[in-house]
């Protein structure tokens, strides 16, 4: 949380392009993500998968608004009361915690889904409460860093630990944000596709089934293409700011300077995950592409 806010070693030129940065990232994401919540808010029919894609942009739309902006202000050098050090700051560890449990969710589930075709799909009110509780842990993972901040004369936020503390801190989140998840997600995607290799040699052999499955084949695919698109610019975003983290608190002192490269870009990375996944829902799913086309006809008053 404090080490991309901490801006006092970022130069005019580079203060300035972070800002258009930010300015772009935040206005890309917010219409974006708001774009994905309406289309589902307003479909009647709500599948898992959509409403499980409804929490993802919900934490990447509350990312936006109260994280980016209060970087944004730190950036120039505005003082801010202990409060939002102590709360609002530490949300973009919060969304991410939340993102990352979202994306691990709906790979497990998609292989329950998958491997056991023939049971019925999760009720919604499950769906919900785990929902709830993937909301409560990635907030209980932030309780270390709420008591810990601080504010620091340069206008930005500070984290007031002992050594080991937090280095047992950061090694926890990068276990629990990166390390554990994405070895489950590839776990389940491998299991994934062995299964529907196996599914599409059974129905080889018998004709009967043959179309059935591969429609069904078909739509699996689509959803395991667009997580698995989802999941690596997750992974891909979030390695810098990961990296840098390890190596603020557990590098030597010759990879310091890397380490402060990577942690004042490192937050544009983050950000920048924000945008992408509303640009893969409506490249990969046909559905999310042609809602997408009828609200910018509607805007632009093109209706046919």
């Amino acid at each position: 949380m404090s080490h991309p806010t901490n801006f006092s070693k970022v130069t005019e030129t580079e203060k300035y392009i972070k800002l258009g940065l930010y300015a772009l990232t935040f206005l890309l994401a917010v219409a974006g993500n708001s774009l994905v919540l309406l289309i589902l808010w307003r479909k009647k029919r709500k599948s898992v998968n959509d409403t499980l894609i409804f929490n993802l942009s919900m934490s990447d739309l509350t990312l936006m608004l109260l994280s980016l902006p209060v970087n944004a202000f730190f950036l120039g050098g505005i003082e801010f009361p202990m409060v939002l050090c102590k709360f609002v700051s530490p949300l973009m560890t919060a969304t991410f915690n939340v993102s990352i449990f979202t994306l691990t969710f709906m790979a497990v589930y998609r292989w329950r889904v998958i491997v056991n075709s023939l049971r019925p799909e999760m009720r919604h009110r499950y769906v919900i409460i785990w929902i709830i509780i993937i909301w409560i842990a990635g907030f209980v993972l932030l309780l270390p860093l709420i008591i810990v901040a601080e504010t620091e004369e340069t206008g930005g936020c500070k984290e007031n630990w002992k050594l080991y503390q937090s280095r047992v801190y950061t090694a926890v989140l990068f276990a629990l944000q990166y390390v554990l998840p994405l070895t489950t997600i590839a776990g389940a995607y491998i299991l994934i596709g062995i299964d529907i290799g196996k599914a599409k040699e059974r129905s080889d052999s018998n004709a009967q089934d043959r179309f059935a499955s591969e429609v069904r084949r078909k739509e699996d695919l689509q959803i395991i293409k667009m997580m698995g698109l989802i999941v690596i610019l997750f992974a891909v975003c979030m390695l810098p700011i990961q990296v840098a983290w390890l190596i603020a608190d557990f590098g030597a002192e010759e990879h310091k300077k890397v380490g402060d490269i990577l942690l004042r870009v490192a937050d544009i990375a983050a950000y920048l995950h924000a945008c992408v996944n509303p640009i893969v829902y409506g490249t990969i799913t046909r559905y999310f592409r042609r809602e997408y086309v009828r609200y910018v006809k509607s805007i632009f008053c093109c209706r046919t």
